[in-house]
């Protein structure tokens, strides 16, 4: 999920996992022994000290994203100022073969406003969120290399609709999930950043049944067909039919919504990802540990468990999808079921589901992390939760 509530969103999108780990640390999880990690696939290409990436200024990192095209990488850090809430907030470009710190585009000292870096990885391209008194401004770096906002993106805003949660882009176009977390309905509209264009909402209330597409459902374009791909489930985290993954294809020029479920995935949704050129959507739930590969224009699926599962600790989390190589990339937070001892991985899946190579991650990738890729260098970034502060304060690459 590609949210964009700033310091809030990795909280927001991992409570769910959160609270199973809470359990485990109090042995509230009988019967579940850590699995030992199998090797799948080819064995790993990721060396033992992969590239770190340090904020300028040492602060907890809001979000990340690289150009997939490109060398740079843009972040945004908060550091606190004092006992008044008051923090330092920045945005900095890295690079991505050294790691270094090569421009910091903006820095407000004792502030209580924050900058946000948003995850679309968009070829030379950044997005950051400014959150001002309240209030949200979308900045621009277009293009990226000039190392500076030149722009803004002005999204369409309801009364009482706050945005959400933006795709990962295609081009520079991405699909935007606007909703009333207080109402009945939300509303998903396509755009392109670059241009800063818009088109038209379109609404769920058709589909919308609880909280199902309500609250911040795993959002992702399909450009090949103009399509919003949604994925949600309701009344998780108990088992049952109502808490199997339901799909919905809401055509971003004529708001027509095909929904489907094909009864695979049990429990809280965690990640998506699609190859619209395929027309395949992967997904990964918590219950049950599982990856689901579904053809889009069927709308029939299959699922995988994920190796080194046992525990919904052990489920997989993000998925990003390299469309030079047809690759999907799953995260894993813990491959032993240990909190105290994670030892995380990156599958690397083909599009049939099978585990091509296995990454280990020789640092904690924490919950929420989201895998950043570049796909002509076959490299990933992901942060890493430092101790004993426990915030993600660094970024960790990985070769694939």
């Amino acid at each position: 999920m590609k949210n964009v509530d700033g310091k809030k969103s990795w909280f927001a999108s991992s409570c769910g996992l959160m609270a199973v780990i809470a359990l485990c640390f109090l042995a509230l999880c009988p019967g579940r022994a850590a699995a030992e990690p199998r090797a799948s696939g080819r064995a790993s290409s990721a060396t033992a000290t992969p590239l770190i990436v340090q904020p300028k200024f040492g602060g907890q990192i809001i979000g990340y994203t690289v150009d997939p095209n490109g060398t740079e990488g843009l972040l945004s850090e908060s550091v606190p100022e004092g006992t008044q809430g008051q923090n330092l907030a920045a945005t900095e470009i890295f690079d991505q073969v050294t790691g270094a710190i090569v421009a910091v585009v903006a820095e407000k000292n004792h502030t209580v406003n924050d900058y946000a870096t948003q995850e679309i990885s968009a070829p030379n391209l950044g997005l950051v969120l400014f959150q001002e008194a309240g209030q949200n401004n979308f900045l621009t770096l277009n293009p990226l290399t000039d190392n500076k906002f030149n722009g803004t993106w002005t999204p369409p805003a309801m009364s009482g609709f706050g945005i959400s949660e933006i795709s990962v882009a295609q081009g520079s176009e991405v699909a935007v999930f606007e909703t009333d977390p207080n109402g009945d309905n939300a509303f998903v509209f396509s755009s392109n950043v670059a241009e800063n264009t818009f088109g038209p909402p379109m609404s769920l209330a058709s589909i919308i049944s609880v909280d199902e597409f309500l609250i911040n459902p795993q959002i992702a374009l399909d450009n090949a067909t103009n399509e919003a791909v949604l994925a949600d489930s309701h009344d998780c985290p108990e088992p049952g039919p109502q808490c199997t993954t339901s799909i919905a294809l809401v055509n971003l020029t004529t708001g027509e919504i095909t929904e489907f479920n094909d009864e695979l995935g049990v429990g809280q949704l965690n990640g998506l990802a699609v190859d619209p050129v395929k027309g395949i959507a992967v997904t990964t739930t918590l219950v049950d540990q599982g990856v689901e590969f579904y053809n889009l224009t069927t709308k029939k699926g299959h699922k995988v468990i994920i190796p080194n599962s046992g525990s919904e600790i052990q489920s997989g989390l993000d998925v990003e999808f390299n469309s030079l190589h047809k690759l999907f990339l799953v995260s894993q937070y813990t491959s032993t079921g240990d909190p105290n001892n994670p030892q995380p991985r990156i599958y690397v899946y083909n599009e049939a589901g099978k585990v091509l190579e296995t990454v280990a991650l020789p640092q904690n990738i924490g919950i929420g992390a989201r895998i950043a890729l570049n796909p002509k260098t076959r490299t990933g970034f992901v942060p890493v939760v430092v101790e004993p502060q426990g915030l993600f304060l660094e970024l960790q690459s990985f070769t694939y």
